[in-house]
C-alpha cells in the first residue's frame, strides 16, 4: 500500500473589497492594489474584489451585503472611497463582528445632501461614459441608509475601523463626521495624507492594511 500524503488544509485568503465613488467604476485604485499585492508577493494571502456599484442605493446595499456575507469565513477588508466610503461606514454599522475591517477613505457622510444638486439630472459616468439619470428617489434611499448608519454605527474594536482623510480635500468636509464619532465615543483610527479628494495614496493605505 502506498503511503498516504499528509492532509493539509488551505487557509482561504483574506478578502479586500474596494468600493468606488459616485458616478464612477473600478479603475486606477483597483489596478494599484493588484500591483501592490503582486510586488509584495501577497497574492496568496489577499484577494481583491472590486465590484461595480449600482447607481440605485438600495441595490448597491444589496450587492455589497451579498459579497460581504459570502466571505464571512475569511477576514474581510472593506475599503471605500467617497460615496464608497459612505457605504463602508454603513456596513461598519451593520456588521460588528471581528471579521470585518473597515477602511473608509474621504467618505461622504451625508450623501443625500452632497448629491442633492444632481437630482433628476442625466449624468455621464466618469469611467465608463455611460449616461444615467440620478432620480430624486435615490436621495430618499440614501437618507434612509444615513439614518441606519448614524443609529447603529459602533466600533467594538477600534483597530477594525480606520478613517483615511486627505488634508486638501476640495470636495468634502469631514468635521461633521469626526464630531459625530467623538460625541458618540466611537473608537476608530484616523490617518491623514497630503493629497486631495482623488486620493492618490492607496498604496500607503495598503502598506498600513497589510501590517494587520
Amino acid at each position: 500500500m502506498s503511503p498516504q500524503l499528509p492532509f493539509t488544509v488551505r487557509i482561504p485568503p483574506n478578502i479586500i473589497i474596494l468600493l468606488h465613488g459616485f458616478n464612477s467604476a473600478p479603475g486606477n485604485k483597483a489596478k494599484e492594489i493588484e500591483e501592490f499585492l503582486s510586488k509584495k508577493n501577497l497574492k496568496d494571502k489577499y484577494k481583491l474584489i472590486a465590484p461595480t456599484i449600482d447607481y440605485i442605493p438600495k441595490r448597491a446595499r444589496r450587492d455589497i451585503n451579498k459579497i460581504i456575507r459570502q466571505n464571512k469565513i475569511r477576514k474581510v477588508y472593506l475599503i471605500g472611497t467617497s460615496l464608497g466610503g459612505f457605504y463602508a461606514n454603513y456596513f461598519r454599522a451593520k456588521f460588528s463582528e471581528d471579521f470585518l475591517h473597515v477602511h473608509t477613505i474621504n467618505p461622504s457622510w451625508e450623501p443625500s445632501k452632497n448629491l442633492a444638486p444632481y437630482k433628476n439630472k442625466v449624468l455621464e459616468n466618469f469611467k465608463t461614459k455611460e449616461k444615467w439619470e440620478f432620480k430624486e428617489e435615490y436621495l430618499f434611499q440614501l437618507k434612509e441608509l444615513e439614518k441606519f448608519m448614524k443609529t447603529n454605527l459602533n466600533s467594538p474594536s477600534p483597530n477594525n475601523y480606520h478613517v483615511h482623510l486627505s488634508k486638501f480635500d476640495e470636495v468634502l468636509n469631514f468635521d461633521t463626521m469626526l464630531d459625530f464619532l467623538e460625541k458618540q465615543n466611537i473608537g476608530y483610527v484616523k490617518k491623514t495624507y497630503d493629497t486631495n479628494h482623488r486620493f492618490e495614496k492607496i498604496k500607503e493605505v495598503m502598506e498600513y492594511l497589510t501590517k494587520d
